[in-house]
């Protein structure tokens, strides 16, 4: 009798023992689990940035110069505008940003040295057109060039929205606004390799959806190679295509 007790003394104390082991083993992995990311917009943003070349070397570019071709078109899908345009910007020396073209008559060029922005039609000052649609049109077309870096500014309010589809796509959803703006931009990321997709944007008087269906990797960045943008009603449906664009010849230094 004295051994059976023994025994079950022993068998109570090692079932005693195995318990606080498996306790102990789920304690642990508990508290060493990774805690989820909680993603925000800047955290995006910098992920995204990170990945398309980086914002240090970003600003460290001393001129770039592109080609860019593109076709504008009514609601009626009748050609507006069909132009071929070269671009030329250079950091070295403050900021010069230049666009030239040409129609089936004259040679046009929008220049602008720091604050000052003009444009020639044919070797001679245009002053036809005001200065703040020279810059809403020098904006628009940098802008866009650079992003995602553009965005990374005190004046936008970045917003993560989580992971939606895009055109088919699983991608994170990143919400923009700018204090000093009343536009609205919703840009997408693929969910696994954050490569941009496309945007949504809702400005003062029209919704616009650009999607990029080619991009190409110029001295480690990530640019723009071609795009459609569509208008769309306030439910992202597409109404009609409105331009395509077309980048070539980058050139960056």
């Amino acid at each position: 009798m004295a051994v059976l007790r023994g025994l079950q003394r022993r068998l109570v104390l090692i079932a005693i023992a195995g318990g606080i082991a498996v306790l102990l083993f789920f304690l642990f992995r508990t508290n060493t689990a990774p805690t989820p990311e909680v993603m925000t917009g800047n955290a995006l943003l910098q992920k995204i940035m990170s990945s398309s070349g980086g914002k240090e070397n970003y600003e460290s570019i001393k001129s770039l110069s592109f080609e860019k071709a593109f076709r504008l078109y009514d609601k009626d899908s009748t050609t507006e505008i069909d132009r071929l345009e070269k671009h030329t910007y250079d950091f070295t020396n403050g900021a010069m940003r230049s666009i030239t073209w040409k129609d089936s008559l004259h040679t046009f060029k929008l220049i602008q040295k720091d604050t000052a922005i003009l444009k020639f039609k044919d070797g001679i000052r245009d002053a036809s057109v005001s200065k703040t649609a020279l810059q809403n049109k020098l904006y628009a077309a940098t802008f866009v060039l650079g992003l995602p870096y553009t965005l990374d500014t005190d004046s936008s309010v970045k917003t993560y929205l989580g992971i939606t589809d895009f055109q088919g796509t699983p991608a994170h959803e990143l919400k923009v606004t700018f204090q000093d703006g009343t536009d609205t931009w919703y840009l997408y990321y693929d969910e696994s390799t954050l490569d941009w997709l496309g945007y949504w944007v809702q400005t003062s008087d029209h919704y616009s959806l650009v999607i990029n269906e080619e991009m190409i990797n110029e001295k480690g960045f990530t640019l723009s190679r071609k795009r459609k943008s569509y208008r769309t009603d306030a439910q992202k449906n597409r109404l009609y295509l409105r331009a395509d664009y077309e980048y070539s010849n980058y050139l960056i230094q």
